[in-house]
């Protein structure tokens, strides 16, 4: 049966990995909590993506295709548009979710009105085996937004939210040079409260894609993305230049361990 008004919509983006894609979706459907939409808006897939979901035969799950022209908060943005629930909910595609993930969620952010977005700790994993269990720092200081300056700590995946925090704040930037969920999380922050649960409750899939290379990539981003709202959010610049000068640090490390990573390839071949 169709849930004509769904409590939460979950926002899976995806693009060509249907071998990941398939372990995302089955620990989403089978959450213990089970009043939710999947919106699922493929990048325009070329494998098996579409026949996959197809196959499912899960009346939650609303299927769009949509060219995204490599900025993911585009099909981001469309699912919000899409969705019908009242509180929404994230997924990267090659993510998992704990079996209670959503019960725990929705439960905290219907026990104080106040809370407009919360998050949970995460696991990183490869190849089955876990890596390192709380994998995500905790917020420094009593304000989010403070601590959010050093760079981001909240995992995408774990991500719910109000969907009345977009109708005040606006959708995701859709600026490729930006993190669309670092400036996002930053602008809820200075506005609304955000709780953070100190639990793991996904599991980060670790890959060639997220690793060295790709950290350096993200704090590039991060850097453009601290300092495109520094005046938008009247960051005072006792608190702009330290947390600019820190995320600067973590580029170079990241740059540097990157470049030995890839000599080390290079060397064994």
């Amino acid at each position: 049966m169709i849930i004509q008004s769904p409590k939460v919509s979950i926002i899976v983006t995806t693009f060509n990995r249907y071998e990941m894609l398939s372990d995302t979706l089955h620990s989403i459907l089978n959450q213990s909590f089970n009043n939710f939409e999947l919106i699922i808006v493929d990048n325009m897939s070329s494998d098996q993506t579409k026949h996959y979901i197809s196959s499912l035969k899960d009346e939650r799950i609303r299927y769009f295709r949509n060219p995204n022209f490599g900025v993911i908060a585009i099909n981001r943005n469309l699912g919000i548009l899409k969705a019908k629930g009242q509180y929404i909910a994230f997924c990267d595609d090659d993510d998992l979710w704990l079996e209670t993930k959503l019960h725990i969620q929705i439960a905290l952010l219907e026990s104080d009105s106040e809370v407009a977005m919360c998050y949970s700790q995460a696991e990183s994993f490869i190849n089955g085996l876990t890596v390192k269990k709380n994998m995500n720092r905790k917020a420094l200081w009593s304000s989010h937004f403070i601590s959010l300056l050093q760079g981001n700590f909240i995992p995408n995946s774990s991500v719910v939210i109000k969907k009345t925090v977009f109708k005040k704040l606006g959708m995701l930037t859709e600026s490729p040079c930006l993190r669309e969920d670092y400036e996002m999380w930053l602008r809820v922050s200075k506005y609304f409260k955000i709780v953070g649960i100190q639990e793991s409750l996904i599991k980060y899939r670790l890959h060639n894609n997220n690793i060295a290379g790709g950290k350096v990539a993200e704090t590039k981003k991060a850097i453009k993305t601290l300092k495109s709202l520094v005046i938008p959010l009247r960051i005072p610049l006792y608190l702009y230049v330290p947390n600019l000068f820190f995320q600067y640090l973590k580029y170079f490390f990241y740059s540097i361990r990157s470049f030995f990573n890839s000599k080390q390839v290079n060397g064994s071949q």
